[in-house]
């Protein structure tokens, strides 16, 4: 198992050869190979990770989500189907796993110490902080197809099978979803940006001469 696993590590990364190489480590995993299920958790968990904290917005609870996303992973390898793709339907459980982890969680500031983030940061893809706002506000029938198709990477097509929606409907929630988020910005540059010109005020109304 252990020389499977390497075979598996040494394909060419391609989109079509991760999808081989998932299937294969978790059928490995699934017959109790942990190194395979060690490499899969490898493999996935930075984008897991960004998506966790982009949900979230906590680094703590975005390590705890992701952790529980993983153990929901393993306690479920055995219900998937090795003739479907693995992402989707990885993606899917994330995604159930997400909701219903913001469902019971207990709102924490976001404030987070400058050390605490400087150590974890490397981990995170780097956005702009007014967009990464933004994009928190969104309900998440709008932020979840954001954050599977921009930031797990996710075809349209393995956005729609991890949310059990059509295509039409995940390019129309992602058309939703960027409107909102212009609106947003727009609004916020409004707020944010003291050059933009002001009205003067009018001042009281000057009576009218009399001829």
């Amino acid at each position: 198992m252990h020389a499977q696993a390497a075979a598996a590590r040494s394909m060419t990364g391609t989109p079509n050869a991760r999808a081989v190489q998932a299937g294969q480590l978790v059928r490995q995993a699934t017959g109790g190979d942990l190194d395979a299920f060690e490499e899969l958790i490898r493999r996935l968990q930075r984008r897991v990770y960004g998506f966790a904290y982009h949900h979230v917005r906590d680094l703590d609870e975005a390590q705890d989500l992701t952790q529980e996303i993983f153990v929901k992973l393993y306690r479920n390898l055995g219900r998937y189907d090795p003739a479907r793709p693995f992402e989707p339907w990885f993606w899917k459980l994330a995604t159930n796993t997400s909701i219903n982890y913001r469902r019971k969680r207990v709102p924490v500031p976001t404030d987070q110490s400058p050390d605490h983030v400087a150590v974890t940061d490397s981990a995170l893809p780097q956005h702009d902080p007014t967009l990464f706002d933004a994009l928190t506000q969104l309900d998440p029938a709008y932020r979840l197809p954001i954050l599977l198709h921009y930031y797990a990477d996710l075809s349209l097509e393995q956005v729609g099978q991890s949310m059990s929606l059509s295509i039409p409907a995940i390019k129309s929630r992602l058309h939703r979803a960027r409107a909102l988020l212009r609106n947003s910005l727009a609004e916020s540059e409004e707020i944010n940006d003291p050059a933009q010109p002001t009205k003067p005020p009018r001042g009281p109304a000057q009576p009218e001469a009399h001829k």
